[in-house]
């Protein structure tokens, strides 16, 4: 416990405490889905993304994600299916690794008492946490590090949210929407699966027409642009993750092997020579 205690508040440390969390004291069950409308959409939007201004947070990097605890068997397969998922709607790749040195994403299934020492480490409020992630980046928006700490005693549907909710912080939500937005972000009443209104917001925080930099107004004004579009191509679609992924990642080839030409010299005596 103490080795593994000692690791996440490490972690921590590195990640440099860019915080996002689930909230304990409310009950976490599932609801059928309401699409938002734009309004709702870009309302939420602005709150769990740009921190009531210009600035938001994305990978722009490949993302290696380890599981690190007793528990980590467990939800592998869970966790592997959202990668997946950013993946396709990012164009960002997302894969786990057993390679500790190559991870740039920890999910830490923790003890309780660890759990407990990494969120008052944390936290001003511990006693309220359910479940929590860190995350670093750097001073262009670009996301380089994330931790997320999720303690091994909750029940299987608590944890599954946790999951859902605390890794959507690590790809660039920093803030929870209204209790009225259907969201695996919201803090209450959670889906224990990404919903369609947080998959057009993902896509639309990793849509390469939104850049970093520009003043609030030039921002959200595109930003809206590409929910409005996402929303009418969903709203038309049978199912909405093929509109949405549009640009699934794959792999690249490795780059061919160059083996330079290398001509003889020239005879001197030839009649080529001059």
């Amino acid at each position: 416990m103490t080795i593994l205690r000692t690791l996440i508040l490490a972690s921590l440390l590195l990640a440099g405490l860019g915080l996002g969390s689930a909230r304990a004291q409310d009950m976490i069950d599932q609801r059928g889905e309401r699409l938002g409308t734009i309004d709702t959409l870009m309302q939420n939007f602005r709150i769990m993304a740009f921190e009531g201004g210009a600035n938001f947070y994305r990978w722009r990097v490949p993302v290696r994600v380890t599981l690190i605890g007793e528990a980590a068997e467990t939800y592998r397969g869970e966790v592997r299916g959202l990668l997946g998922e950013f993946s396709m709607l990012t164009g960002i790749s997302f894969r786990l690794t057993e390679d500790a040195d190559e991870a740039n994403m920890q999910i830490f299934f923790s003890e309780r008492a660890c759990f407990q020492s990494a969120a008052v480490f944390a936290f001003a409020r511990p006693q309220n946490v359910l479940c929590f992630t860190s995350t670093r980046s750097d001073g262009a928006g670009g996301i380089t590090v994330a931790v997320t700490v999720i303690p091994e005693d909750l029940t299987p549907r608590a944890s599954f949210s946790c999951l859902v909710h605390e890794l959507m912080h690590a790809i660039g939500f920093r803030g929870h929407p209204l209790n009225t937005f259907d969201s695996a972000l919201r803090n209450g009443i959670a889906a224990v699966r990404l919903t369609t209104n947080d998959r057009i917001l993902i896509r639309a925080l990793y849509d390469p027409a939104l850049r970093p930099g520009g003043n609030s107004q030039n921002v959200l004004a595109t930003a809206t642009t590409i929910v409005r579009n996402l929303l009418g191509e969903v709203q038309e679609a049978t199912d909405p993750l093929d509109v949405l992924a549009m640009r699934t990642y794959e792999e690249p080839p490795p780059p061919p092997m160059v083996v330079p030409l290398v001509l003889p010299p020239k005879d001197p005596l030839s009649k080529d020579a001059p």
